[in-house]
């Protein structure tokens, strides 16, 4: 089970930087539960602002789609496997 803010569950939230090193765990009544942190470069899906294409975060990964010069335009929709 992963514990996130809801806003990022309903798609107001674009993380950024999921990998395992932003995931703790704790135990709660013996069931072991996830969390996400660390959103220092999350952004709010309705502010205009960077699209997120640049190379930050976890070093090499980038969804090959983000590359792309419809991505540049901000024309690729971010999803999960982003």
């Amino acid at each position: 089970m992963y514990s996130v803010p809801p806003y990022s569950v309903e798609g107001r939230v674009y993380h950024r930087d999921i990998s395992p090193g932003n995931l703790v765990w704790y135990r709660r009544n013996g069931k072991l539960i996830g969390v996400l942190n660390d959103y220092d470069l999350s952004s709010l899906a309705n502010i205009v602002g960077p699209q997120g294409n640049e190379c930050t975060g976890t070093v090499p990964f980038m969804a090959l789609d983000l590359l792309t010069a419809k991505a540049q335009r901000g024309e690729v929709k971010h999803l999960y496997r982003h």
